[in-house]
């Protein structure tokens, strides 16, 4: 446990550092060194390369985290699981590669009005489709050997920082459009061989499979078929990451710039979501396992109450002072505003029904969580289809938020009907009061100052009565026993 233990502060602290990095990449270096047509190409770019990598790859993620461990032998090299994951991965990308030559035409067709310099471009998706699937699997190789830091290290910092190199060799004339793109794809390709060197650092895997042993011991169609299925969930939730810029990209690519920087803005409210189901998921899991539901409803409810908390303040700072940050951007961002807002709300949504999606997938009902994976996606490509040629770029994120609201109402009925749990009470109602009040607080503030100083004074006053707010409600005193015993001495107003 204590390497478990390490790895996991470590890792928060370096996702932290990378989001930060990632903020300062998207939002201040990016469209101001980028044309807005170039930040377009590269998100599109990225986008499809990550839908498309985990169809080629066909859950190579997932196998080598569930059965690396089954042939895990440092004196036989694990059987020759390294060598056997390099075939794996290899005959995934053909397969997907001639599926990719069938589809093409079509989706050349699909973004041939807006975003003709993309089609051009095509090539450069199938380069970095072919890089990330080897990312995928050999990051998944050092997860199953408990060295996660190192793929953290990589995907949060490293690559972040190499991006930020790359469009200042493009901003001062160093690189043509292709040759950015091609660094844009090396980067990923810096990530596999680091990730490569890794391995055969802290590891001696064998190349050459051990193909009797692993149709033995397992099996090649149990491996095969978890992996398709696998895929189909991954697929999922990739896709649902990435389909509002896919779909936006049909607009042009400089919709698809000013979506990206308000869509990461809008997101970051949800980050402390990700961080906190790191951390409940093995312990819902755990849980489950010995029936022990008043653990569950414990985490369920504490985690939902904590989140609605850090959520509502995240919420309100992104809303009101977004158009504030938009004024460092070039002028024609400032459309991403609204966008921004919209996304932010579906964020709040989402952090404030807790931690529900573990319960479902560490559940004997886990095949539901992928049903309702499912409707999302579905609901998401309609409201675009439906609502980009209405609202444009603003269609995505009312689609999002909407398919969002929806989403955490299944997963909270179906939560509370088959396992009798629900985290809500008068307390949640009335901090659902107290965020729209602060929000409509700080938007009648009369501030006409520079625009950092707007956003100083309004989230200095916003977060001074949001805080009042939360503690003479009392709308999270069952988190005050997180609080150390000598801080709650010398506060007695939180008694």
């Amino acid at each position: 446990m204590g390497i478990v233990k390490k790895q996991g502060i470590s890792n928060t602290v370096l996702i932290y550092i990378g989001t930060l990095i990632g903020f300062v990449s998207l939002v201040f270096i990016q469209p101001n060194f980028l044309s807005k047509e170039e930040l377009g190409l590269t998100r599109l770019i990225l986008s499809f390369s990550s839908v498309l990598s985990v169809l080629f790859s066909v859950g190579i993620s997932a196998v080598t985290v569930r059965y690396l461990p089954k042939t895990y032998d440092p004196d036989s090299r694990h059987r020759g699981y390294f060598g056997f994951l390099l075939a794996y991965t290899c005959a995934g990308i053909v397969a997907g590669s001639c599926v990719l030559y069938f589809a093409k035409d079509l989706i050349l067709h699909f973004y041939s009005t807006g975003a003709k310099v993309f089609t051009e471009q095509f090539d450069y998706v199938l380069l970095l489709t072919v890089i990330l699937s080897f990312v995928l699997g050999f990051n998944a190789y050092c997860i199953a050997l408990m060295r996660s830091t190192l793929t953290t290290v990589l995907n949060d910092i490293v690559v972040r920082i190499l991006l930020i190199a790359i469009i200042f060799f493009r901003f001062s004339g160093l690189f043509d459009l292709e040759q950015f793109l091609l660094a844009f794809c090396l980067i990923y390709a810096v990530q596999a061989l680091v990730l490569l060197a890794g391995i055969f650092r802290f590891d001696t895997p064998g190349l050459i499979p051990d193909f009797a042993f692993i149709k033995g011991s397992i099996g090649m169609w149990p491996i095969l078929r978890y992996g398709l299925i696998i895929t189909l969930t991954a697929l999922n939730s990739v896709t649902l990451k990435y389909i509002d810029t896919m779909f936006v990209g049909r607009i042009s690519l400089e919709m698809v710039a000013i979506y990206s920087v308000a869509a990461f803005l809008g997101l970051a409210v949800e980050i402390p979501l990700n961080a906190l189901e790191r951390i409940a998921n093995p312990s819902i899991s755990h849980a489950l396992a010995r029936g022990d539901m008043p653990v569950v409803r414990t985490v369920y409810h504490d985690s939902s109450r904590a989140l609605l908390l850090i959520g509502g303040w995240l919420f309100l700072m992104v809303a009101l002072n977004v158009q504030d940050l938009f004024t460092f951007l070039p002028q024609e961002y400032s459309a991403g505003v609204i966008v921004a807002q919209v996304i932010s709300f579906g964020a709040l949504i989402n952090m404030g029904t807790g931690v529900n999606y573990p319960i479902l997938a560490n559940s004997k009902k886990y095949i539901w969580g992928s049903v309702f994976l499912v409707v999302l996606l579905l609901l998401t490509i309609v409201g675009n289809i439906l609502l980009i040629p209405v609202y444009g770029m603003l269609g995505p994120a009312i689609s999002g938020c909407l398919a969002s609201i929806v989403y955490n109402a299944l997963k909270f009925e179906y939560i509370r009907r088959n396992f009798g749990l629900q985290p809500f009470d008068l307390a949640t109602l009335k901090h659902a009061l107290l965020i729209a009040s602060c929000l409509l607080l700080g938007m009648v503030i009369p501030l006409h100052l520079d625009p950092i100083l707007s956003m100083l004074v309004r989230t200095l006053l916003v977060s001074c009565a949001y805080l009042a707010g939360v503690v003479l409600l009392r709308t999270s005193r069952d988190l005050y026993h997180h609080i150390p015993e000598r801080w709650m001495k010398r506060l007695p107003f939180l008694h």
